[in-house]
């Protein structure tokens, strides 16, 4: 018995024994048997309060106010959640439960809630998918969690195979070439959703983001190891900004050379019209030229000897010398290291490869034995752009000891290495192994050399990042 029974017990006692003494003085003594029967009910009754009251305590520590679903539902309806109608929009219906859930996240709804406050959002066709799946359920007598709910309306709305569809798209993701950085890790972000094995670890969405960026800068990055997709975003966003400004800086000096170039011509053209003017028509031959007449002395057109006529000349056709002119003296001079194969075979200080040129693969040669650069005349109609003459003829000393005049020449052609876009000027040169010849001229303006041993060409050019062109490797005659 606990202290409370036995205290109300010891109180009815002394209450019982007064009572007795008076009764015993006016009335006789009740039966004993009835005292004892009435301890016995106040026994039982105070053992039942007592744990009533026992009871009571513990409902009072275990109470926790619970809202009803109306306020929870006027919580929810002041977001302004999003509804739901159904159709074939499979990301509509993956946004709209990410929206939802956020919702349930700021207002911390319990689970039991969820569903029920889901539901009065569904509109139209959705609608009627939950009235059928409603009857299902509750016939089976279920009681549906959020996360069943979600993997039922996911299976109607937004069935797995779309969601491996988007993964493949995540997983070949790319930069492109007109697609900035922000713009492809914008992308990266959307899609990384339905492959969340790749974004949960740094490393991991770092590397990931990395392999997705276009050559230009990805190769550039090739040297760092990141542990963080923070850190390589923002090394990608500074490339990206250093390129777009060399690459600006490439296109003012293009700019300004073709602007001198429309400048000098005319004037050119001009102190070239003035010194035709100087010579008279000879009136012996009828044409324009200074000096004497090489037809009234008899003498050869082509070497200026008096004795035989050009047509059975001794000397080296491509030796010539203006016949037109008193003006003997040769105005330019190049000169070509190699133009075959065999000629290449018997260097080591020249690299080929195939290259393309204004959006044209090309067979080409780094020579920098070469004075000048040169287009073969075959491959000058695949570039693609008017040719000119030169103010003044150029003689070209040939590996065969022939001196070759040309005049043609080909500006602004652009050869693409890698994500590099460097201008060069071609001159048209009468030649079968290669379609171009990349000479010192061209060489020494992108600050590159030729590494012989490598049989690569390395480019320094200043304030851009060391890149090379890998050329083709002869093949090695294997001893028996």
């Amino acid at each position: 018995m606990s202290d409370s029974e036995n205290e109300v017990l010891a109180n009815y006692k002394r209450k019982g024994v007064k009572a007795s003494t008076q009764e015993a003085t006016n009335m006789p003594a009740r039966p004993a048997p009835d005292a004892v029967a009435t301890q016995a009910d106040l026994a039982r009754v105070c053992r039942v309060v007592a744990q009533l009251l026992q009871q009571q305590q513990q409902t009072q520590l275990s109470y926790r106010p619970v809202s009803s679903t109306d306020t929870y539902y006027e919580k929810f309806r002041r977001l302004h959640p999003p509804m739901f109608e159904g159709g074939a929009d499979y990301l509509a219906a993956e946004a709209w439960i990410r929206e939802i859930e956020e919702m349930y996240d700021a207002l911390q709804f319990f689970e039991e809630v969820k569903v029920k406050l889901a539901v009065p959002m569904l509109r139209g066709n959705a609608k009627f998918w939950w009235i059928a799946m409603k009857a299902v359920v509750q016939g089976n007598g279920e009681q549906l969690t959020w996360e069943e709910f979600k993997g039922k309306f996911y299976n109607q709305y937004f069935p797995q195979s779309v969601r491996l569809v988007k993964q493949n798209e995540f997983l070949a993701l790319k930069q492109t070439e007109n697609m900035i950085v922000l713009e492809y890790a914008s992308k990266f972000n959307e899609l990384g959703r339905f492959c969340p094995q790749f974004m949960e670890e740094e490393i991991s969405k770092a590397n990931r983001f990395e392999q997705g960026l276009r050559y230009g800068i990805r190769s550039r990055l090739a040297v760092l190891l990141f542990t963080s997709y923070q850190d390589v975003l923002e090394r990608a966003l500074k490339l990206e900004a250093e390129l777009n400004r060399a690459e600006k800086e490439r296109d003012e000096l293009k700019r300004s050379r073709a602007t001198g170039d429309q400048n000098a011509r005319p004037r050119n053209s001009g102190e070239n019209a003035n010194k035709k003017k100087k010579f008279g028509v000879c009136k012996f031959c009828n044409k324009s030229h200074g000096g004497p007449c090489f037809k009234k002395m008899g003498a050869c057109f082509n070497c200026g000897q008096v004795g035989h006529i050009a047509r059975v000349c001794q000397q080296k056709k491509n030796d010539l010398r203006p016949t037109g002119s008193g003006d003997q003296k040769q105005k330019g001079t190049a000169r070509v290291f190699a133009l075959t194969q065999q000629d290449v075979s018997a260097s080591d200080s020249v690299v080929t490869g195939t290259i393309p040129i204004n959006s044209v693969d090309a067979s080409i040669l780094f020579d920098s034995g070469s004075t000048h650069s040169f287009v073969s005349v075959k491959f000058s109609s695949s570039l693609h752009c008017l040719s000119e003459k030169l103010v003044e003829p150029l003689y070209v000393a040939t590996p065969l000891q022939k001196i070759v005049i040309v005049d043609i020449i080909f500006k602004n052609c652009i050869i693409q290495l890698g994500e590099s876009e460097l201008v060069t000027y071609l001159i048209q040169l009468d030649m079968q192994d290669f379609d171009i010849i990349l000479g010192m001229d061209w060489l020494s303006q992108y600050h590159a050399h030729i590494d012989c041993f490598r049989k690569r060409v390395v480019f320094r050019i200043p304030g851009e990042l060391e890149f090379f062109f890998q050329g083709d490797v002869p093949m090695q005659c294997k001893s028996s």
